[in-house]
């Protein structure tokens, strides 16, 4: 975590930024962010994609260390260089299926690996998440209201609206996920 930390921090004070000014423009605190970039705190998915979105620097170039990115879009991802991530002490493991797509309706396209038992507390942030469900049960919560997605269950949420995922004691799910970013902000 300390590495990404320090990756953030250089981006940031590569563009004359403040902490002020990333917190302002990815919508979190001053001191989180100076925690994450000490490698203090731990950071979701959602965080760490707001910093990204914010400071203009492509998810996976923080995971990636040899040579500079390709930005042109791939027409074929292989398997074995897909990104896959873990932030922090979280239980969610994420398996990225294509590079940041920047000109696409969708940001991102990746395979959400729950554990047994896991929770992912609620978050709120722009653009929506679309889901389907490979493997597993999942229980979703949205702005307090469960559901529960099983194998062959999709799903869409308004991420705006507080949203929580879980899973079962005794086993987790697999997931395939789209987020994308409303546009137009009304």
């Amino acid at each position: 975590m300390e590495e990404i930390g320090t990756q953030i921090r250089d981006a940031r004070t590569n563009k004359g930024w403040t902490l002020e000014r990333l917190a302002s423009e990815s919508g979190l605190s001053p001191g989180f962010l100076s925690q994450v970039e000490r490698g203090l705190s731990t950071l979701s998915i959602v965080s760490l994609s707001s910093i990204c979105r914010a400071l203009e620097l492509p998810i996976e170039s923080l995971f990636v260390s040899s040579g500079p990115l390709d930005r042109r879009t791939p027409v074929v991802t292989k398997a074995d260089q897909q990104l896959q991530i873990q932030i922090g002490r979280s239980p969610v493991a994420y398996r990225y299926l294509s590079g940041q797509l920047p000109d696409a309706p969708i940001e991102e396209l990746l395979i959400a690996e729950f554990p047994a038992d896991c929770r992912q507390d609620g978050s709120q942030h722009r653009g929506e998440e679309l889901g389907y469900v490979l493997e597993g049960r999942l229980t979703i919560a949205v702005d307090g209201t469960e559901h529960t997605v099983g194998v062959g269950d999709s799903f869409r949420i308004e991420a705006s609206r507080s949203h929580s995922y879980w899973t079962g004691k005794d086993r987790g799910a697999r997931v395939l996920m789209a987020v994308t970013e409303r546009f137009v902000e009304t």
